[in-house]
């Protein structure tokens, strides 16, 4: 199957999957493999005024930037300037730490290791994105005011105010962005750099070629800005609100498919770190440990590393994350095939599997007589 055959079979998921699912704005679909480097597009990019949507458009990853982050730091922890076993009242001394021992956090008993593997059992300050049944939780204040303006250190006070700990650091599972924003200040204190600065320096992305990645308004923009592909919140368009809301480490970063899948194939294929130990330690899964009462139960923490997630698809293993507002990336390093998907749209209904579109692109790609 040529490449031109293997495009027009990929756009005919995404056309299908906007025409099945009414409530996708749009669909995005990026491959990269040995031979094939391909993207398509359906559906709109804006509801309001239907521009439609083309590949190669930008959009807010949300917590596809915690592989980022942690990426960051396991290079600071090759240099030396960092060790996993680092404990949060070492690595945050000050008003950080306080906070938190204020919340009952024993911050000499939690590491960087618990932060990147969601073991510290730091409550999620985002908890009701995931659990609706929460009153008055952070998503919330947000639909109150779109445009205010988050600092980090109140979406960690908002954790200590609004919910307890999940329990003892390194003893349960519980997702927890506020654990990946106090990674993103450790990389801050480290580097003395910003959040995006510090992951762009690390990681490299001149070295991977990456060109539109960035923490938003942080960050300047890049030059020659691709389209924007709105992503939506129920009835709210993400586009509305402040980029504070999920700027500090659990998310933060804008981004294009392009470019994810060349992270991703970068991360997973050895190209980031200078020793192979640290990928190996990044993908090192969880062992028996619990997950957290309280937390979503679709969790699986035998599946969950140091800000990755491991899933079989086609009989092969699979690398990545997905972010809120719809974005999935996951790479089978086995087989050199990274596959970025977005559906641009939080709370897809009961049915929809992000991990469909993965399978069935890799299939076809194997069709295509590619690795």
């Amino acid at each position: 199957m040529a490449v031109t055959d293997l495009e027009a079979r990929l756009q005919s998921l995404v056309d299908r999957d906007v025409e099945a699912w009414s409530q996708m704005p749009g669909r995005l679909l990026h491959v990269l493999a040995p031979g094939v480097d391909v993207e398509v597009a359906a559906g709109v990019a804006d509801t309001t005024t239907g521009e439609p949507l083309v590949p190669g458009a930008r959009f807010r990853i949300a917590s596809v930037t915690k592989p980022f982050v942690a990426a960051a730091t396991l290079r600071l922890v090759e240099e030396g300037r960092l060790a996993l076993d680092d404990t949060v009242a070492s690595l945050l001394p000050g008003a950080d730490d306080e906070l938190l021992r204020s919340g009952g956090y024993d911050t000499h008993a939690i590491t960087l290791r618990h932060l990147l593997t969601h073991t510290s059992g730091i409550y999620d300050f985002a908890a009701d994105a995931y659990d609706r049944s929460i009153a008055d939780g952070f998503t919330a204040q947000v639909y109150r005011d779109l445009g205010r303006r988050w600092t980090r250190f109140e979406q960690i006070g908002f954790a200590v105010s609004h919910g307890k700990p999940y329990g003892p650091p390194g003893r349960q599972f519980g997702y927890s962005d506020t654990g990946a924003c106090l990674v993103g200040e450790v990389l801050e204190r480290v580097t003395g750099l910003t959040m995006g600065a510090a992951i762009r320096e690390l990681v490299g992305y001149e070295r991977l070629g990456l060109t539109h990645t960035w923490q938003e308004t942080v960050e300047p923009e890049p030059t020659g800005l691709p389209q924007l592909s709105h992503q939506y919140e129920g009835e709210y368009d993400v586009a509305d609100m402040d980029a504070s809301i999920d700027l500090y480490g659990g998310g933060g970063l804008m981004s294009t498919c392009r470019d994810l899948a060349r992270f991703f194939r970068g991360l997973l294929g050895g190209a980031v770190f200078r020793d192979p130990a640290s990928l190996a330690t990044m993908t090192t899964t969880l062992v028996d440990v619990p997950l957290a009462e309280g937390t979503p139960d679709d969790d699986d923490p035998s599946c969950a590393a140091m800000f990755l997630f491991r899933a079989e698809v086609g009989g092969e293993t699979w690398w990545g994350h997905d972010g809120f507002w719809g974005t999935t990336a996951y790479t089978c390093p086995a087989r050199d095939v990274t596959i970025v998907a977005g559906n641009q749209r939080s709370g897809m209904p009961k049915g929809f599997d992000r991990m469909t579109i993965v399978g069935e692109a890799f299939e076809l790609v194997s069709a295509a007589g590619g690795p």
